[in-house]
C-alpha cells in the first residue's frame, strides 16, 4: 500500500508554494489559468501554452515552475494552481484521497527509457544491481517492474533507489548505481555525456501504458472553462509536435539542456493521440495493480 507516500509528498510540498498565489486576477478581462509543471520533456507542450495566449480568448495561461512532483500534488491538492501536467500514478492516487482533479488530456505518450551502465549489455544483467527511480508512486517503477519480469524477476532481486532525475546521470557516471529508470531528457543527456546507454524504450516494453496526465482542479476552474483550456492544450501540442520554435525557445529560458539534447528527447516522446481511451486507462491500471500499488481504484474522472 503506498497511499502513505501521497501523505508524504502532500506534507513535504507544504512549505515550498509559498509564491503561489491562489487568487486568480483578470488581465485585460480574462481568467488567469495557472498551470503547475516541472521542466521535462513530458512537459513540453504544457511549456509552450503560454505561446497560444491572444486577445480573444476567455482565459490568459500563467505557468507555475515547480522542482518536483511532490510540490505539483501539493498545489493542485491547496488549489495554488489551477490544472498540471501530472503521474498518472499520483494523479490516481491524490483522487482517491480527495483532491478534487479531473483529467482533461495524456500531456504526451511515451518518452520514458531504462539507462543502463555502460557494462551492462542486457536487461537480464540488473539482477543484483543499485537501480534508481525517481520516486515509487511512478510510471518509471512500473516499467521497471514489467522489464525485470520478463527475465523472471522481481525488486527483490534488485536494490531499488530513489534518486532526483538531474542527479541520475552523474551518479551513474560514478558508479553508485548501475541503471535508472526516468524521463527524457535524463536518458538522452546520459548517452551524450558518455555515462550510460538507452538499453529500453516505453513505447517498444509498455505501449500504451499512460504517464503523466493533464490535470486540472476542479474547484477552482468551472467546467465550462475545461473544454477550452482543452482546445489551447491541443494547439500547445500540436505546435510540440510541430517542432515549433517556441518550444525550443520555452526549453532555453528554464533549463540548461543543449538544442540538440532537447531535439533528441522530443523525438522519443510523442504529443499527438492525447485522448485518454477507457482501454489506456484499465491497461495501465491492471499494470499498476500487478507492479507498484496492489489497491482498488476509484476511477480517475476524465473529460
Amino acid at each position: 500500500m503506498k497511499l502513505l507516500f501521497i501523505l508524504a509528498l502532500i506534507m513535504c510540498g507544504a512549505g515550498v508554494l509559498s509564491s503561489c498565489n491562489t487568487a486568480n486576477p483578470a488581465v485585460n478581462g480574462r481568467r488567469v489559468v495557472r498551470i503547475a509543471y516541472l521542466p521535462i520533456s513530458h512537459s513540453a507542450a504544457v511549456m509552450v501554452l503560454p505561446e497560444t495566449n491572444s486577445a480573444d480568448d476567455e482565459i490568459f495561461i500563467e505557468l507555475v515552475r515547480l522542482n518536483a512532483w511532490p510540490e505539483v500534488v501539493e498545489a493542485l491538492r491547496a488549489g495554488h494552481v489551477d490544472g498540471a501536467s501530472l503521474l498518472f500514478e499520483a494523479a490516481v492516487t491524490a483522487f482517491n484521497m480527495g483532491s478534487p482533479i479531473r483529467a482533461l488530456s495524456l500531456s504526451h505518450r511515451d518518452g520514458n527509457v531504462l539507462v543502463a551502465a555502460n557494462y551492462i549489455n542486457s536487461l537480464d544483467e540488473l539482477a543484483g544491481q543499485t537501480i534508481a527511480i525517481p520516486h515509487s508512486l511512478s510510471p518509471h517503477k512500473t516499467l521497471l517492474g514489467m522489464l525485470l519480469s520478463r527475465y523472471s524477476l522481481s525488486f527483490d532481486d534488485i536494490n531499488l533507489v530513489e534518486i532526483n532525475p538531474a542527479e541520475m546521470p552523474f551518479t551513474l557516471a560514478a558508479r553508485a548505481i548501475s541503471a535508472y529508470v526516468v524521463a527524457e531528457p535524463w536518458g538522452t543527456l546520459a548517452e551524450a555525456r558518455g555515462a550510460g546507454h538507452i538499453l529500453a524504450h516505453s513505447h517498444d516494453h509498455a505501449p500504451g501504458a499512460l504517464c503523466c496526465v493533464f490535470v486540472v482542479n476542479t474547484d477552482n476552474l468551472d467546467f465550462d472553462l475545461h473544454e477550452v483550456l482543452l482546445t489551447r492544450f491541443d494547439r500547445a501540442a500540436a505546435l510540440t509536435s510541430a517542432f515549433d520554435e517556441s518550444v525550443f525557445a520555452a526549453f532555453a529560458e528554464t533549463t540548461s539542456f543543449e538544442r540538440d539534447i532537447v531535439e533528441i528527447s522530443l523525438e522519443l516522446t510523442r504529443f499527438t493521440n492525447l485522448r485518454i481511451s477507457r482501454d489506456d486507462y484499465e491497461r495501465t491500471i491492471t499494470i499498476l495493480q500487478d507492479t507498484v500499488i496492489c489497491v482498488n481504484f476509484r476511477a480517475l474522472r476524465i473529460l
